[in-house]
């Protein structure tokens, strides 16, 4: 597969240089001639053995079909492209047509009652409705810069395959105010500063912590890493647009040169990978000092488990090879974070310390200085972006202003956040001009009670639509793209 010898090839020059996971070599990008969205470089990057698809600024670092996978198991949700058809599409200049292979995931069928299931599985209803749908993501992305995080989020598991479970909507959409984040926020404390070196987030999902870390008091770039490519698409065009985002699904062979990052960092992941030795010792590898935060490690001595390969505190440190290392866990963090302070790690525990903790945090490093405990926070890290609605509040507009009430989104939600309850605040009135001035982003006298309360959250500027904004159903949806078709 070749493009025109008289196209520029150039070397990306944004945070550190990829490395083929299989033969090492720094691949060398070819823009395809036409550039369908704009701040975004569509090509084929080649190396000694391979080509891949880099996709709106995104190298596609796979092989095989580029799928949705699940969350927590891998298996294949959205049967996506092959690299190879990826690149054909590149190579003959469509790259518009590479990126809505992508993000098109098939509508659900009418009807999940058996009988009536059957006729929508078969026959040309599938490619009536695929096609439909890839008309419908065009069109969004036509007005891709009117468009919010959350309309892509909606798209994706709550307008999509019956295969992709819908929980994980207000699990991603609803996820700055969680007990998990806010320990995670707290952890990233402990970063050490190496210069110029970016922070890796490995298995970075929507973005959230690199968000976190590019609006904190001291921004971090950061290199995000993940297997799927529409959470990284939505990422980097509305979580995180400053930050550099890679798809790859090889955690045993990252896609980076030694000591390319100033640390490592895994939240809410590690314990999913079936290849759990090889992941840290390249996670140890890409770091400067082997400087990695592994972030809410499941405990497997406490029910209920979350997936088969946990491990206990004592099985997690055995990865580490006598390096050196600290352990906590998500009720300490929540717990000094609530009381304003960072992690505390001048102090070595013994594994046996933490088996009564559900989900662990294990840090480690030949750099002393990462072990220390972390004083009052200079701004609450919850604040960090800009200070937004916090999704899980119900707003009931009347004459005078709106009522906000706290509602867990569902059963499944309420189960694992529960811990909200204890910091949130059960509901607020706001005047009409206060409210107002919320939506626009402008700071108010009730600003930092609200941020106190959780009630607002920094988060991304486009990240959701304002409150009570009907969002698009899978009907409508796909009404819109037969007629754009």
């Amino acid at each position: 597969m070749t493009l025109s010898p008289a196209l520029p090839t150039v070397r990306p020059t944004t945070g550190p240089a990829l490395r083929c996971p299989d033969c090492g070599a720094h691949p060398v990008l070819t823009p395809t001639p036409s550039q369908p969205l704009p701040g975004g470089t569509f090509g084929l990057l080649r190396c000694a053995c391979t080509t891949f698809p880099q996709i709106d600024d995104i190298p596609v670092l796979r092989r095989g079909r580029v799928d949705s996978q699940d969350h927590l198991t891998g298996r294949c949700e959205v049967a996506g492209p092959t690299t190879d058809e990826l690149v054909a599409l590149l190579a003959a200049d469509r790259p518009l047509d590479a990126l809505v292979a992508l993000l098109a995931f098939p509508p659900p069928a009418p009807s999940s009652r058996p009988g009536l299931r059957l006729p929508f599985t078969r026959g040309p209803w599938p490619r009536i409705a695929l096609a439909a749908r890839r008309a419908e993501v065009r069109a969004m992305l036509a007005e891709h810069d009117r468009l919010t995080a959350q309309d892509w989020m909606e798209l994706a598991y709550a307008r999509s395959s019956d295969r992709i479970d819908d929980e994980l909507l207000p699990y991603f959409l609803a996820r700055f105010g969680q007990p998990r984040f806010l320990a995670t926020a707290s952890l990233l404390q402990a970063l050490p500063d190496a210069g110029s070196r970016p922070v890796l987030d490995l298995a970075c999902g929507f973005g959230h912590v690199a968000h976190h870390l590019a609006t904190r008091h001291d921004p971090r770039a950061v290199v995000g890493v993940d297997r799927n490519f529409l959470q990284l698409w939505v990422a980097r065009r509305y979580v995180a647009p400053t930050q550099r985002f890679v798809c790859s699904d090889r955690v045993d062979a990252l896609p980076f040169d030694d000591d390319a990052f100033a640390a490592s960092v895994c939240s809410d992941a590690f314990h999913y990978f079936d290849v759990q030795q090889g992941a840290l010792d390249e996670l140890r590898r890409v770091a400067v000092a082997d400087t990695v935060l592994l972030d809410r490690l499941g405990n497997v001595r406490l029910a209920p488990t979350d997936g088969p390969l946990e491990r206990d505190a004592a099985g997690y440190v055995r990865l580490l090879r006598d390096a050196p290392w600290r352990l906590t866990c998500e009720d300490e963090l929540l717990a000094d974070y609530l009381a304003g302070y960072g992690p505390q790690l001048a102090s070595p525990r013994h594994p046996a310390e933490l088996d009564g903790a559900k989900w662990l945090m294990l840090v480690t490093s030949t750099d002393p200085r990462v072990f220390a405990d972390h004083g009052a926070f200079t701004e609450p890290p919850h604040a960090a972006g800009r200070p937004t609605l916090n999704p899980v509040f119900e707003v009931s507009p009347d004459d005078d202003g709106v009522e906000l009430a706290f509602r867990f989104p569902s059963t499944w939600y309420a189960f694992e956040n529960a811990a909200m309850r204890g910091y949130t605040s059960a509901g607020e009135r706001l005047d009409a001009a206060t409210y107002a001035a919320l939506l626009a982003g402008r700071p108010t006298e009730r600003t930092a009670e609200l941020l106190r309360g959780f009630v607002l959250l920094g988060m991304p500027e486009r990240y959701r639509r304002p409150p009570g904004t009907p969002a698009p159903s899978v009907v409508r949806g796909l009404v819109r793209g037969l007629r754009r078709r």
